[in-house]
């Protein structure tokens, strides 16, 4: 990891990746930080569960359940 940046985004959801994009283009020096399990985070697991692929993987009773609201959607 780089010891030194421009700037620093904390979370890579559509915000934060867009924030570190938009400042990449601007030719900042930009570390992107996220944590590990991108299986829950806000932007996927929003939208009232509609989308279903990759949902749950390894949480049979959230993928269940992300396939009923889909359903009842």
């Amino acid at each position: 990891m780089k010891e030194k940046a421009d700037a620093i985004v904390i979370g890579g959801g559509v915000i934060g990746a867009s924030l570190a994009y938009g400042l990449a283009k601007m030719n900042a020096d930009v570390i992107l930080l996220d944590k590990e399990d991108l299986q829950l985070t806000a932007s996927r697991g929003n939208f009232g569960l509609v989308w279903v692929q990759g949902k749950g993987r390894g949480m049979p009773r959230y993928a269940e359940w992300s396939i009923e609201a889909t359903n009842k959607w």
